[in-house]
């Protein structure tokens, strides 16, 4: 349960109290509950969007619902996508550099180019599903989303030293990795079937293992701020995935 709690504190702004202190190690641990933390999300972004569509037309309730989810999250994982953009660009190339960037607290063009793309894709990807599939989509999506972010971490190594990527990656064990996977694979059988799910799981490990090999060439490994970046893409790719196939 401790190890819930700390996955739930790190990925939500849900009020959560650890008497403990959280060494280094207990973050990768966190990871075998980030799918749990995922369905947590869904369902409450499910919620809002079921009570949203009472009162507004879809598109409206589409964009109240990303709206909950950035204050949910604390924006947490598309900060890291605008980071990484902005030092995958300006570094051109430089190892060094490109982690400078990615440090840097201020957002450039191409990181806010990202974002306006990010919930530009976000919105016309939900607002396209049928009213009655969006929930399952906000389900599906936000589980995977954080199942992705235990697959990229799995065996990757850190690009700096002493990194929150690096907490994650380095205790992370591929036991860890098929817990999480089973928690993932229990909710997401009650909203797809068996063979989409399985075709759609493909999808996203071949995905984030091309992913996961990019920032090891660019970077020589996993940040942070790459985590949040394929957080990002994997949800976007689990909305293209219940546009298209997701049955």
């Amino acid at each position: 349960m401790r190890y819930f709690l700390i996955a739930l504190q790190f990925l939500t702004r849900i009020p959560v109290r650890i008497k403990d202190k959280i060494e280094p190690r207990d973050y990768g641990y966190s990871m075998a509950w980030f799918p749990a933390v995922g369905l947590i999300l869904g369902l409450l972004l499910a919620l809002v969007f079921k009570l949203a569509i009472c009162w507004f037309n879809p598109a409206i309730a589409v964009l109240l619902t990303i709206t909950a989810y950035m204050f949910l999250t604390g924006a947490l994982h598309v900060d890291g996508l605008s980071d990484t953009c902005d030092g995958l660009y300006g570094g051109k190339g430089d190892k060094v550099k490109i982690l400078e960037i990615m440090k840097d607290s201020r957002i450039g063009t191409i990181g806010a180019l990202a974002l306006v793309l990010d919930m530009a894709f976000r919105f016309a990807l939900l607002y396209s599903l049928p009213v009655s599939r969006i929930p399952a989509s906000l389900i599906l999506m936000a589980v995977l989303g954080r199942w992705g972010q235990v697959w990229f971490c799995l065996n990757a190594p850190s690009a700096r030293q002493e990194s929150r990527g690096g907490y994650f990656s380095n205790s992370l064990t591929v036991g860890l990795f098929g817990f999480s996977s089973m928690i993932m694979l229990i909710i997401c059988l009650f909203l797809l079937k068996p063979i989409s799910l399985a075709l759609l799981l493909l999808f996203l490990l071949l995905s984030i293992r091309i992913a996961k090999g990019y920032f090891r060439r660019k970077i020589g490994g996993i940040t942070g701020d790459a985590i949040g970046a394929v957080n990002e893409g994997t949800e976007i790719l689990v909305l293209l995935w219940m546009n298209t196939a997701g049955i």
